[in-house]
């Protein structure tokens, strides 16, 4: 039995495959590169796919242009994983279960497979999502602007800075000094500072006010940045998602 399990990002794809029961992580591609390049990465790969599983927060047209080509290569109606009231020992936090984003979810279900303990899941990708579990039930979280949507919004509406353009910053690289010393700098370390400032007040603070000490998942395409400068222990898991996913899809099969 070989499954496909797809993770629909806002600008990445993650992917993974489970051969007979054997979970391997395939990687990361830019998510208008992959649908291109779909043959070369997935279907020169696998000649025979049972299963294909997938969730997505992204664009809808590479939804469709991924579900087609699923469909015409291997004869498979892609499955759809989404947030739900309870499933696999993980209660949603929200009053409306589906208006709480599936990456979320299912990143959740993907540390529950790995921990009993309280946990928090700090998602660092286009936007940051912050979400605390205790004894299986989703307590709630947090969501504010990610690294790069943070550089965008200030290379796109501050008019008086000489700042560079928001794909170029993505290139830059921190300084190892403590204060940058031009605008491109400024703006990396400043929302860096910020992001983790964030979290590492967040997790004191839950702690606290609930008190436990959380163990602290880390995913997303700005986690290694944000790891740099957390005061926490922490584990990442770069395919944290898929991890759920298939954690789910094993777990429903089974009952």
């Amino acid at each position: 039995m070989n499954r496909i399990f797809i993770d629909i990002g806002n600008s990445r794809i993650k992917y993974a495959i489970a051969e007979n029961g054997d979970y391997e992580y395939l990687g990361a591609e830019n998510s208008q590169d992959f649908i291109t390049n779909i043959d070369e990465l997935l279907f020169a790969e696998f000649d025979r796919v049972d299963e294909v599983y997938f969730c997505t927060v992204g664009n809808l047209q590479n939804l469709d242009d991924l579900t087609a080509a699923i469909q015409d290569e291997w004869n498979i109606i892609p499955t759809q994983l989404s947030s739900q009231r309870q499933c696999c020992n993980l209660v949603s936090g929200y009053k409306d279960f589906h208006k709480l984003g599936s990456d979320r979810w299912l990143a959740m279900q993907g540390a529950l497979a790995i921990t009993n303990e309280p946990f928090v899941v700090v998602d660092a990708g286009t936007a940051m999502t912050v979400d605390a579990v205790v004894d299986g039930q989703h307590k709630g979280g947090f969501i504010v602007p990610g690294l790069k949507t943070m550089h965008h919004s200030l290379a796109g509406n501050t008019a008086l800075l000489d700042l560079p353009d928001s794909d170029d910053l993505q290139d830059e690289e921190l300084s190892d000094e403590l204060l940058a010393k031009d605008t491109a700098g400024a703006i990396l370390a400043g929302t860096l500072y910020m992001s983790a400032a964030f979290v590492n007040q967040l997790i004191i603070d839950l702690n606290q006010q609930i008190g436990t000490q959380f163990k602290v998942f880390l995913t997303g395409g700005d986690a290694a940045q944000l790891a740099s400068l957390l005061d926490h222990r922490y584990t990442y898991i770069p395919d944290l998602v898929l991890h759920g996913m298939y954690s789910v899809v094993e777990s429903v099969k089974k009952s």
